[in-house]
Order: C-alpha cells, then structure tokens, then sequence
C-alpha cells in the first residue's frame, strides 16, 4: 500500500475523526493492511472509506480551503488500496466469467484510477508515495486498456499513454519487480504498435532485456 505523509495528529477541522474511525474498523494503526480484509469485511471497509473521504471533501469544501488537504490525500489512498484489493479477490476467487462479477471489476478498477489520479495531482513534488501511486494509475489504466471481455468499453489510447507514461516514470524513483516490468514492457508494445517512435523503441528494448534477466534469476533462485 501507497502511503502519504500524514501524522494522525493532523486534523485541524475535525473532519479527520472519520478516517481516524476507518482505521480503528480495520484494526490498522495509522493504515489499513489491504491482505486482512476481504468479502464482506471488505466491502463494508470499502463502504466506510467512500464515507470518509466524502466527510473529508465536504467539510473543505465548508470551508472554501479545496481539496489540497494531506488527510484527504490519506483517505485516497486508503480507499484506492482496498478498491484494487478488492479487484484482485475477484481476480482470485471468482474469475472473470461471471458478467456480474466482471462489471463489478469495471466500476472498482475506474473508480480507482479516479481516486489515484486525483492523490496522484495532488501530491507534492518529491513527495514518497507519488512513485507508488503512479505505478498504481499506470497498471490499472493498462488493464482498463486491455480489457478485452465482452461488453467492453472502446479502448482508449489514453489510457495506453497514460500507462506507459507513468510506469516509466515511477520507474525512475524505485526497483520495480518482474510484473510491473511486464506491465511495462506490454504497454511500450502495445503503444509502438499504434504508432512506433524512436524513443518507444528503444525503451521497449531496454525493459524487454530486463524483463528476460529478471525471468532468468527467477528460474535460477
């Protein structure tokens, strides 16, 4: 989990007792550990952090300070992470046939890109956590891109760009493991593939030898 640099003491309008309440529920301290819950635990988790960054948001829009608030960016994080929790269950559980279970998917899988990009634009320069959360925005722009199961929405090249975009960049500021450095390589490919540029090109080689020595040490460990 992505984490901002928000002490609990922060709260200067008193809306913060709503996620202070949200990590009680979850029995996480300061942040919510997103393996613990799931099901139904998770769903109502979901549910109180959807409270309590609309609390949040009304109470500075109150105050006519905006949004640009480090509890506010906490509560983003707090509820992005439970939402791509929650994709992964279903990922995991329930597969991908059941249309019930795929357009579930669609909502939390947008509404969490939502909910990132916003912390993403909002977080400060050097801030710890934007390289995390911008890995977050770019794989799950990726696989909205991707999505190739029925009723699917057009793909978007945005979205590609976005993901190809930010996976490169959060790169830069932290070691990415051998599934963002597939996200990586699949997106380069994907995009070269609309429209080759020289600088695509040489990125998808870079990340494509990558990719084959980090699979070389995993077979070899």
């Amino acid at each position: 989990m992505f984490r901002t640099q928000v002490t609990a003491e922060y709260d200067p309008d008193g809306a913060g007792r709503h996620l202070a309440n949200l990590r009680r529920a979850l029995g996480a301290g300061e942040s919510a550990d997103p393996a613990a819950p799931g099901g139904a635990d998770l769903d109502a988790a979901i549910e109180r952090a959807r409270a309590a960054l609309a609390a949040l948001l009304r109470a500075k829009a109150g105050d006519g300070s905006g949004e640009a608030s480090p509890l506010i960016a906490e509560a983003r994080a707090l509820l992005c992470t439970l939402l791509d929790r929650r994709i992964d269950v279903a990922a995991e559980r329930l597969g991908h046939d059941d249309p019930a279970v795929v357009a579930a998917v669609r909502a939390d899988r947008s509404e969490a890109i939502a909910v990132s990009g916003a912390l993403l634009y909002e977080l400060p320069p050097g801030d710890p956590a934007w390289a995390e959360v911008a890995l977050t925005v770019g794989r799950l722009s990726y696989d909205r891109y991707r999505d190739s199961r029925p009723k699917a929405e057009p793909s978007d090249p945005d979205d590609l760009d976005a993901a190809c975009d930010l996976l490169l960049r959060a790169a830069r500021y932290q070691d990415v493991d051998e599934r963002t450095t597939l996200y990586i390589v699949l997106a380069l490919r994907d995009r070269h593939r609309l429209l080759a540029c020289p600088a695509d090109t040489r990125a998808l080689t870079i990340w494509g030898e990558r990719l084959l020595a980090l699979g070389t040490r995993s077979r070899s460990a």
